[in-house]
């Protein structure tokens, strides 16, 4: 698991929330109240939603308009596991419930956080050699980079996935338009292209790579997807609950 676990207080503000994430390089915090009691967890996905219901579909607004306070949008049902718990048993939650997270407690305190990039590691640490094929997800949601944040980011939401794949006019992946992107790019007019916002580092690899090499360049390349390809051919991706089957 990693720690500290990173927290803010359910009265702060949707952009402080948003902020905090950013500097911290997580996509997702613990929630306390005053009492420094656990009560929900705040994701991009809650801020996302919260931000294009406020933006609506106007053509002169912004991507998101992210106004209310944190406990507004958290979502208050935690996935919490002790700390006994096994690495499989983690994994299998993460698989059954497709988050990307599960905190760790110990005594009923929060001990620290067990990620899918922790998963990551397991994969990599134990060696894993069963190809991508077997554990990759399908189909691929994808976006052209020529399409809009506004057409994106409402794909995002519609497929209930935290990451597309961006596509050149061939279908080749140039990019990730993933929840991260969307909410950088929330001040940014509704037009804007999905090139002008996207991440380009793309990790592509052919379907019969062993996983532990696929988690191994993956975090290498600190990239939370990766293209899967049989030839010239777009035929998975792999994130990080996909890397969680190979645990439970």
């Amino acid at each position: 698991m990693s720690t500290p676990v990173h927290t803010i207080v359910q009265t702060a503000s949707l952009s402080e929330a948003g902020d905090a994430m950013r500097e911290q390089g997580v996509s997702s915090l613990a929630v306390l109240d005053q009492s420094a009691s656990l009560v929900g967890v705040i994701s991009h996905t809650d801020i996302l939603g919260s931000g294009m219901r406020n933006a609506g579909n106007r053509p002169d607004a912004a991507l998101l308009e992210s106004t209310g306070t944190v406990a507004t949008v958290m979502t208050p049902n935690v996935i919490a596991m002790d700390i006994e718990s096994t690495m499989a048993d983690a994994a299998a939650r993460m698989v059954a419930a497709r988050v990307h997270r599960v905190f760790i407690t110990a005594r009923g305190d929060v001990a620290g956080v067990l990620s899918t990039w922790d998963i990551m590691a397991a994969v990599e640490a134990v060696r894993v050699a069963k190809p991508a094929s077997e554990f990759m997800s399908t189909p691929v949601f994808t976006v052209r980079a020529s399409e809009t944040i506004a057409l994106a980011t409402e794909r995002l939401a519609k497929a209930h996935v935290t990451g597309l794949l961006v596509v050149d006019d061939s279908e080749w992946p140039v990019g990730v338009f993933s929840q991260r992107e969307a909410l950088e790019a929330g001040d940014a007019p509704r037009s804007a292209s999905v090139e002008s916002a996207m991440n380009a580092a793309v990790l592509t690899l052919p379907d019969r790579t062993a996983l532990h090499n696929v988690a191994r360049q993956a975090r290498a390349m600190n990239a939370r997807r990766v293209a899967v390809m049989n030839r010239h051919e777009l035929v998975g991706i792999m994130t990080g609950v996909d890397f969680a089957k190979a645990i439970c």
